[in-house]
């Protein structure tokens, strides 16, 4: 059986569409969805708020409650990487804990956390919360999955940089047992330079600053029209190569994307992986079929059949060594039109150079110290 945790839309009518899924295929079923409040909230997460769906706490009781009738769970995200140091004072502990009492009463069980000390909290708390460790965690490796593990976490979602290295996601499901979870439409690079950065910066979103909110999906637009395989380093999960994950017993599969449920088609994403076949532009099934960019080539999903066999057949056929290797730029050349392709990066490059806020205060800076 295969699992999936869906960002939520907080529309009635998706739950009905999950609710329908799950009632077709056999082998598959939407068990959970995601997401915070953004109207009164203390807390950051994984997104920026300005981002994400306006949710204040009774649409979030009314949603949870329409979903548990139909058999659907609630994970709430309290994610941030950062608190500002808030949980080791008293004062920010007993914020916490009223925090927590709001999310009881209005039927939370289940909390998606990222520090530590927040899941000591938590799991000391009176409540008995289902704790989920964050891919923000960052876990790696089998030792850090029993990190969490004796730390209290009842599941754990994987970093996404691991999800090609086969041997490594094998040993971390022997070690931490069944409840290990997998994005599978990965939209960041492997190896970014930003990613903790850009993880503290939307923990601290709670009030909008249009230079911060851009500064990050910038640079990450920037980095992928370097070039075209870049778009193949991104360790997405194609829906026709899921099986291979659930042959060494991983079922759990995190569709991720709460910045594009409000415009795009997450339970069209989500059917894609349940019958294990897209045809079409792998960005749109990565962005939830939500125009997230102007600038979005096309790559051909059913072109990148057997781009996964090196991964899954060779133990650390990865070096992390792009320089000395090539193999996603074969790949990129058979499933994307070069010639488009980089006509789309021109009109990128000259867009993203012409609005980067950051890189105009950096100059209106320097001229006033001349």
């Amino acid at each position: 059986m295969k699992y999936f945790n869906v960002p939520a839309d907080f529309k009635n009518s998706t739950i009905d569409q999950y609710h329908r899924l799950n009632n077709t295929y056999d082998d598959s079923r939407v068990s959970e969805i995601y997401g915070q409040i953004t109207v009164g909230n203390l807390y950051g997460s994984g997104r920026p708020c300005d981002m994400i769906p306006k949710i204040d706490m009774n649409t979030l009781e009314k949603h949870i409650a329409y979903g548990r009738q139909k058999n659907i769970d609630f994970s709430y995200t309290l994610n941030a990487t950062c608190l500002g140091n808030k949980e080791f004072t008293e004062a920010g502990m007993a914020e916490i804990a009223g925090f927590l009492d709001q999310l009881y009463e209005i039927g939370v069980e289940s909390l998606t956390i990222a520090i530590p000390p927040l899941i000591e909290f938590v799991k000391q708390s009176k409540y008995k919360f289902t704790i989920k460790a964050s891919t923000l965690c960052d876990i790696l490796n089998a030792n850090k999955a029993i990190g969490y593990k004796n730390l209290g976490a009842d599941r754990i979602v994987v970093h996404e940089s691991i999800n090609r290295d086969f041997s490594t996601l094998k040993s971390i499901r022997e070690a931490f047992g069944s409840n290990v979870e997998m994005i599978v439409n990965v939209i960041c690079h492997k190896n970014c330079i930003y990613r903790p950065f850009h993880q503290n910066q939307g923990s601290h979103d709670l009030d909008i600053d249009a230079t911060s909110t851009r500064y990050y999906p910038h640079r990450c637009m920037m980095k992928r029209i370097e070039g075209i395989d870049n778009y193949l380093k991104m360790n997405w999960i194609r829906p026709e190569d899921i099986k291979y994950y659930t042959s060494i017993g991983i079922n759990y599969f995190k569709i991720q994307g709460r910045h594009t449920v409000e415009n795009g088609n997450p339970a069209k994403t989500v059917e894609c992986y349940m019958k294990e076949s897209f045809d079409g532009n792998l960005l749109d099934l990565l962005d939830n079929f939500s125009t997230t960019t102007a600038f979005k080539i096309y790559i051909d999903n059913k072109k990148l059949d057997g781009y996964i066999n090196a991964f899954q057949q060779r133990p650390n056929f990865c070096k992390n060594h792009c320089l000395q290797c090539g193999y996603c730029l074969q790949y990129a050349k058979k499933s994307i039109d070069i010639v488009k392709a980089e006509e789309i990066f021109q009109g990128a490059r000259e867009f993203y150079n012409q609005f980067d806020q950051y890189n105009k205060m950096i100059e209106n800076n320097n001229s006033t110290r001349k």
